[in-house]
């Protein structure tokens, strides 16, 4: 049978893509060294970078601040997204376009030298994170974590997917994760700051800490942005603490966050 020239076409572009180029879900990128420059404080400090997160939000990259959950078949937890999943920053394949940071990648070899560590550190009720593929876990409670220095070391992939699942897709629900090495007896990376993912609706300007109100415990956190130079996507805009993603905490965001002072929003 002739194969015709466009599927061969196709074929060769499938197989010489780098397998990130081929993923079209948003990740979480997990690395050290956030300024990318060697002697500075955040040498040994985990980050996450959330370039992509939102990235696939709504018809218009980015253009929400929260993903939307879709209805699905199962009856339990019905309304679902299949992202953003985890990566990691490396040092060996140039051609990877989003995880290719040697600045940034973690040193020596997964679960070995180090064993990076997710811990769900809030949950709005209702919501569990769920990877199913293997090996399946689900996290639905606060303190409820998973290795994946260990997966990865485990499948020989760093790159995760998992799924979000709701028992609505109309009120706010978020998630909080941090991560921080689990190692035994380790001291190589100190842990990162939390990062959130919010689904369904926007929360208010100024609730940073997500839990549907603005308060002191929001306050607390946009102190630690306040002036802050690395606000964009990299950052999510400081964990939306730069409220009009102008690329700086400032005053106009102190007076967003002043306007909904103890307010709540209906969840």
């Amino acid at each position: 049978m002739k194969i015709p020239i466009a599927l061969w076409l196709a074929i060769i572009l499938a197989v010489s893509m780098p397998a990130w180029g081929e993923c079209p879900l948003d990740h979480f990128i997990l690395g050290c060294n956030r300024d990318g420059i060697e002697g500075t404080a955040d040498d040994k400090v985990l980050f996450v970078d959330s370039w992509q997160k939102y990235r696939d939000s709504d018809e218009e990259q980015y253009a929400n601040w929260f993903y939307p959950l879709n209805r699905s078949i199962f009856t339990t937890y019905p309304c679902r997204v299949g992202e953003p999943g985890f990566d990691t920053f490396q040092a060996d394949n140039p051609s990877a376009r989003y995880t290719y940071d040697p600045n940034c990648a973690l040193e020596g070899n997964p679960d070995v030298d180090y064993r990076i560590t997710v811990e769900c550190v809030a949950l709005s009720a209702g919501l569990r994170a769920v990877h199913k593929d293997y090996p399946q876990f689900t996290l639905d409670a606060v303190g409820q974590t998973f290795s994946h220095s260990s997966i990865q070391s485990l499948r020989g992939d760093s790159h995760m997917h998992m799924s979000y699942q709701a028992v609505d897709g109309t009120s706010l629900h978020w998630i909080t994760f941090r991560a921080f090495d689990s190692l035994e007896d380790g001291d190589r990376y100190e842990p990162s700051p939390p990062f959130t993912i919010v689904f369904n609706v926007e929360p208010l300007a100024g609730d940073l800490v997500v839990d549907g109100r603005v308060d002191v415990a929001d306050l607390s956190q946009f102190s630690r942005y306040w002036l802050s130079p690395d606000s964009s996507r990299h950052s999510d805009y400081c964990e939306r603490a730069d409220t009009n993603r102008d690329g700086s905490v400032n005053f106009a965001d102190f007076a967003h966050m002043a306007s909904n002072w103890r307010m709540t929003m209906d969840k």
